[in-house]
C-alpha cells in the first residue's frame, strides 16, 4: 500500500494523522524516539484500543515514520493514514502521560478565592482565581499569577491567618499544546488536561496582561468533560480531603 501523502504547509512541511489499531501497535516511546530522530513534529498517544499519531514535517520523514508504524503493527495490524493540515507544532510530545500533580485550594484571606497550582519542574506554578474554576467553556475566569509554592503545601488544610484553606480538588495533569512546557507558560498560552475528582478534561491558560502579578484567563475547553451552564464551585463545595466546606472550617 502506497504511503499517504500529507497536506502541504508553508515551507514544504506536510502532515498526516495515523491510527494503528490493536495490541500489536508499536509503543508510544518508540514512535516518539523515531519521530524525533527523523525531525518530525507532532504527538503520539496510546489509547486502550489504538495508537494515535499526528506528524508533520518533510515528506520523506513522514514516509519513514509511516513505515515504522506499519512495520510495528505487523502483518495483521490495521493502519489508517489520512492527510491533515499542519498545526504548527514545535515539539514531538507523548500525550496521555502525567506531567505531575495539580491542586485547587479554596482560600479565605483578605478576599475569598481559589488557588490553582500546577507542578512544573518540581515547583507549583500558582494562580489565584477569584470566582474559582469552571467546567463551562463560556465562563472565562480571571486568574492572577502569584508566587510559586512548594509541593509540600499541596495537602495543607486548616486555619491560615484570619481565614482558612481547604483542598477543593486535586489530581494529576497532562501538558498539551503545540509548544513545550514550561516555554508555553513563558509565552503566555498553555493547554493542559486535568484528571481531578471534580475538574476533568482540557483547559487553557491565556495571559492577557504581563507584569509582576500577570493576569490570565482560565478557560475550559470544549470536550466530553465540558458542562455548559454549570457552576461546579457551587455544586461541589466540599473538600476532597475532609468533606468539609470552607464555611465548616471557619466555623469550627
Amino acid at each position: 500500500m502506497a504511503p499517504a501523502r500529507g497536506a502541504r504547509a508553508a515551507g514544504g512541511a506536510r502532515a498526516l494523522r495515523a491510527v494503528v489499531a490493536g495490541a500489536t501497535a508499536p509503543g508510544a516511546e518508540d514512535v516518539a524516539d523515531r519521530a524525533r530522530a527523523l525531525g518530525v513534529l507532532g504527538w503520539v498517544r496510546r489509547d486502550e484500543d489504538a495508537l494515535r499519531v499526528h506528524a508533520e514535517g518533510a515528506q520523506e520523514a513522514l514516509e519513514a515514520l509511516e513505515a515504522v508504524l506499519r512495520d510495528g503493527a505487523g502483518a495483521g495490524g490495521a493502519v489508517e493514514v489520512d492527510r491533515v493540515k499542519p498545526e504548527g507544532h514545535e515539539q514531538f510530545a507523548i500525550r496521555g502521560v502525567s506531567a505531575g500533580v495539580f491542586v485547587v485550594q479554596e482560600h479565605q484571606a483578605t478576599a475569598h478565592h481559589f488557588d490553582l497550582r500546577l507542578e512544573v519542574e518540581g515547583t507549583m506554578r500558582s494562580w489565584a482565581v477569584p470566582k474559582g474554576p469552571s467546567l463551562d467553556p463560556a465562563a472565562k475566569r480571571l486568574a492572577v499569577q502569584v508566587d510559586d509554592h512548594d509541593p509540600g503545601h499541596n495537602s495543607f488544610e486548616g486555619a491560615h491567618g484570619e481565614g482558612g484553606v481547604i483542598v477543593w480538588d486535586r489530581g494529576t495533569y497532562e501538558q498539551g499544546g503545540r509548544v513545550p512546557w514550561p516555554e508555553a507558560l513563558e509565552r503566555g498560552h498553555a493547554v493542559f488536561v486535568l484528571h481531578g475528582e471534580k475538574l476533568r478534561g482540557g483547559f487553557a491558560l491565556q495571559r492577557t496582561r504581563p507584569g509582576a502579578k500577570a493576569q490570565w484567563l482560565l478557560i475550559k475547553r470544549r470536550d466530553d468533560d465540558a458542562r455548559p451552564g454549570s457552576d461546579v464551585v457551587a455544586e461541589e463545595p466540599r473538600s476532597v480531603l475532609s468533606d468539609r466546606t470552607l464555611d465548616d472550617l471557619l466555623a469550627s
